[in-house]
């Protein structure tokens, strides 16, 4: 009898583990980590946030679309962490409206917002007025309250429409209401929007008026309105985030059935002026000259710089002022031992000083410089803590020596000065882009090539002249102009 070879024994040694094995391998699947569902978005909006949680959690986690949203008629994968089966899902869609339903995805993965069988419901807003609508609120006249605003991040300029989508609802009659960018609110009460779906705001019958507004002040327009309601709403800034510079125009454009309007413009020193009663009607020019807007004193003070270094800019600002404003040098700097003056028009007496040396490598502060009190200010090291911020230094005696001080002692500003030998032709204007305000003064020497003795023109800003005939500008004295 042979022996069975090794081959065979090993077989029959091993069947009895292969055996077990196996059931272990066809063992049941592990639960699962996470469900699928498809979102299918029939509500004639977009969805814009999804969330999904077990009946009665407390809250329902993150957004399931994170980044992206469903248009209307389209779907969308969704990923949920868990193993449960029944879920409560909540859409909210582009108007900020809500919708929940509860299914059982283990069932029917297909969970779908929306009913198509439900008319979907729309409105043309139509803006015939001359201010921008910022919302628009449509609801059933018997709701709770206004609903969401249906323009979401949009707006609807003057003489512009907007089409809103409210969503599928059997509902034709709405309340629809306009809030202005002035805060005024207007109604269309018991819209049927199945039988129009245009709903206009305004008269698209007012006439447009329009007339060309000029800035001949000596300082920028920074905001400009017009309104039939004032003082009660003056409404938007006409300007927007343009700004009307000296000597600029523009065409303002309004619409409304008043003839008489108030317009208002506030310079960049925030002084106003205010025109009431315009008759735009007859009008078609108006120049804002600045001399119903009375402008802040100017302040002055004279910085001494006693540093080892240059200082390159100077900020000067009322203690009040959240920004330092422009560099009071301009395009000159303030040398080792040299002084230089320098102004802001503030309404209070109270400043703020910074000063920052060249090359920016430093800066030095001080607060609350009564400026009605201090005409010098010596900067020297130390000078922030000084008790006296004019130690060492003589007061002020006058003109420098081969120069005169023009004093403006009329109510308007001096716009340009000619200095010429006597009857000589008139020759450049040496105040250039600056002017003399009411009630400054300006220290003058002769200029490159003109003689101490001349005929000094001054030119105020109403046009009218003074001349000081055959007049030493070298004599160190003091020159009233009025």
């Amino acid at each position: 009898m042979r022996l069975p070879s090794l081959a065979i024994v090993a077989c029959l040694l091993l069947a009895p583990l292969v055996a077990t094995a196996q059931p272990a391998q066809r063992g049941t699947n592990p639960t699962p980590r996470e469900r699928e569902a498809t979102i299918v978005n029939q509500s004639g909006q977009t969805l814009r946030e999804l969330y999904a949680a077990i009946p009665g959690a407390e809250a329902f986690g993150p957004d399931l679309l994170g980044a992206d949203t469903v248009p209307d008629r389209g779907s969308f994968r969704a990923r949920i962490a868990g193993a449960e089966c029944l879920l409560e899902f909540r859409a909210v869609f582009q108007d900020g409206t809500e919708e929940r339903k509860r299914q059982n995805i283990c069932q029917t993965r297909r969970v779908q917002f929306g009913d198509p069988a439900v008319p979907l419901r729309e409105a043309t807003i139509r803006n015939e007025t001359d201010i921008t609508v910022l919302q628009v609120f449509a609801a059933p006249p018997a709701a709770a309250g206004r609903g969401p605003d249906r323009l979401g991040e949009n707006v609807v300029e003057a003489g512009r429409e907007y089409r809103i989508r409210l969503g599928r609802t059997r509902d034709c009659v709405f309340d629809v209401i306009a809030v202005f960018e002035d805060g005024e609110e207007e109604t269309r009460a018991a819209v049927n929007l199945c039988r129009e779906p245009r709903v206009t705001f305004g008269d698209p019958n007012a006439p447009r008026r329009e007339a060309r507004v000029t800035n001949g002040a000596d300082r920028t327009i920074r905001e400009f309105y017009a309104s039939a309601r004032a003082p009660l709403a003056w409404g938007p800034d006409r300007l927007g985030t343009d700004v009307l510079p000296q000597g600029g125009s523009i065409t303002l454009r309004l619409r409304g059935a008043a003839c008489l309007w108030d317009l208002r413009a506030v310079y960049d020193d925030e002084a106003e002026e205010v025109k009431q009663g315009v008759d735009l009607c007859t009008t078609r020019d108006v120049t804002f000259d600045g001399s119903g807007a009375p402008r802040p004193p100017e302040r002055r003070v004279m910085l001494v710089n006693r540093h080892g270094a240059m200082v390159q800019e100077v900020y000067l600002s009322g203690s009040a002022e959240e920004d330092w404003g422009p560099d009071r040098l301009g395009e000159e700097v303030l040398p080792r031992g040299q002084r230089r003056e320098v102004s802001a028009r503030l309404r209070e007496c109270e400043a703020d000083l910074r000063i920052v040396f060249e090359e920016r490598r430093a800066a030095e502060e001080r607060a609350s410089i009564n400026l009605c009190e201090v005409g010098v200010i010596v900067l020297r090291p130390g000078w922030t803590l000084a008790e006296r911020m004019d130690e060492g230094e003589a007061a002020d005696t006058g003109p420098r020596p081969g120069s005169v001080r023009l004093r403006n002692l009329a109510d308007v500003p001096v716009a340009e000065l000619y200095a010429d030998a006597p009857g000589s032709p008139r020759g450049p204007d040496r105040l250039g882009r600056t002017v003399l305000g009411a009630g400054e003064t300006l220290d003058f020497a002769p200029p490159e090539g003109v003689p101490c003795r001349v005929d000094l023109v001054a030119v105020f800003r109403d046009g009218r002249e003074v001349t000081l005939v055959d007049t030493d500008i070298c004599a160190g004295v003091e020159l009233a102009l009025q």
